[in-house]
Parts: C-alpha cells; structure tokens; sequence
C-alpha cells in the first residue's frame, strides 16, 4: 500500500512538472518570428472593418451620393455584406496585430549614460494638416494610425525648430550588450509593436503646417484615431530573429487630484 502511494505520487509530480514546464516555454519567444507567426500585420483595412464601412472594404462603385447608399443599404446584398463585416469586426477585436518601424536606429547611437536609445517618433509639424499625427500615435501598412496608449513616449520642446515645436521621442532602455547589437546590425534592427484594437478616440493637439502662402501657420488638429489601450513593444533582427527589447505596457489614466 505504502508503495503504491509512493508511486501515485512520483507519477502525479511528473505530470504536474511536465504541464508546468510546457507553459513556460510557450510563454517564452525565441525570436521575433515567434511573434509574428501569432500575429497579423496590420493595415489601413482595420479602420474600414471597424467603421462597418462596407462601401469601401468591398469597394462597392457607382454610390457617389448619399440617396444612392442609402436606397442600396436597404437591399438583400448589402445586409449580407454589413453581416459579414460585423463578423469580421468582431474577430478583430480579439486579434493580436503588429505593425513595424524601420531604420529607426541608423541616425542614433546608444546612451551610455542612461543605458538606452531614444528614439523619435515624430513632430507636431509637417507638409499639409492631412500629414498631422496624433501624439502616440503608428503609422500601419498602407495607410492609418493606431493609437497606441499605453506608449510610454514624451514629448519635448524643440526651440531649436521654432517657438512651439514637439518632438515626441521613446526611450528604450537596454543592456550594453544588446546594444553593441543594435549598432552592429542597425540595417536590421526594427521595431515591432503588438496590440489589439479596443475602440476609437478623438484627440485635439496643435499641429505647426509647413506649407507655403495662407497656409503656412498653426493649426488645431482633431484626429479620430483606432486605439489600443496596450502595447507589446519588441526591438528585433529582422534578420536572424534576435530579440533585444521586449516590454509591454498598459494605459494608465490620469488620477484625479
């Protein structure tokens, strides 16, 4: 009896040992090719599937006007199609995406000192208020943004650039090691930022337009962006897979004093 007990209970901790040790590792990422070959690349088509805009993701022509959508919203094959978005919609919003940056590091060296990059994100300039982008804000493929509010960037004043100048900037903090890396390989080096989409938000900010004539001047800026509320940000080798940053972090709201 006493050795059956024995038994049982050899056999019950291996088990226990071999679950435990199988979820770890699925939790680890070897390479960046772990994490996309779990996730989508995302792209402007994100915002048209959320919106429900079946006019433009099935790039329905001859609807130039508002009576012609609204007579054809009311046949049989338009309810198909805002159905098959809805659906489509809703498998968006539980879906892991990526999107990338490149070249992010081939004008920067590591900081010694703070043992790190800072990267810069952007300005709160540009050529035509349509180039405007949103304070936390990355570009997709093809077109968009994505609303990343969790991002932990900050914005700084840039005298240098002219009286009211941002520039909006993130540091990535690590080891020298992984930084010697990425000053080795920056050709290869890029930025991959993991989220899921959690809705839309309006964001008002003053945007500095650099064109020339009456148009040249600041400008206050409302953009409608898709947003995330958290952010997987990975620093990787294209090339070989290496991960050399890997963080993520939530949107915290402002407390209230």
């Amino acid at each position: 009896m006493q050795l059956l007990k024995i038994k049982t209970t050899i056999i019950v901790s291996f088990f226990i040992l071999a679950c435990f040790g199988q979820k770890v590792f699925a939790q680890q990422s070897t390479s960046i090719f772990d994490l996309t070959a779990n996730s989508t690349e995302a792209s402007a088509e994100l915002e048209t599937i959320f919106d429900l805009d079946v006019f433009r993701y099935y790039n329905l022509e001859g609807y130039d006007t508002e009576l012609k959508k609204s007579v054809y919203k009311k046949t049989a094959e338009y309810q198909n199609y805002l159905l098959e978005l809805k659906a489509k919609k809703a498998e968006m919003l539980k879906t892991n995406y990526y999107t990338i940056q490149t070249e992010m590091f081939n004008s920067i060296n590591y900081d010694v000192s703070r043992k790190g990059f800072e990267i810069e994100l952007g300005t709160n300039t540009g050529m035509g208020t349509y180039s405007a982008r949103t304070p936390k804000s990355i570009y997709l493929q093809n077109g968009g943004r994505i609303l990343l509010k969790g991002l932990p960037s900050k914005q700084k004043s840039a005298p240098i650039l002219g009286q009211g100048i941002l520039v909006e900037n993130l540091f990535l903090a690590m080891s020298e090691e992984n930084g010697l890396e990425v000053e080795n390989n920056k050709d290869d080096v890029q930025i991959y930022y993991f989220f899921t989409p959690t809705g839309r938000e309006k964001s008002v900010f003053k945007f500095y337009n650099y064109a020339s004539g009456q148009f040249r001047g600041w400008y206050n800026i409302t953009n409608n962006d898709l947003k995330s509320d958290k952010v997987r940000i990975v620093v990787a080798n294209k090339t070989t897979g290496a991960i050399y940053f890997d963080k993520s972090y939530n949107y915290q709201p402002p407390t209230k004093k």
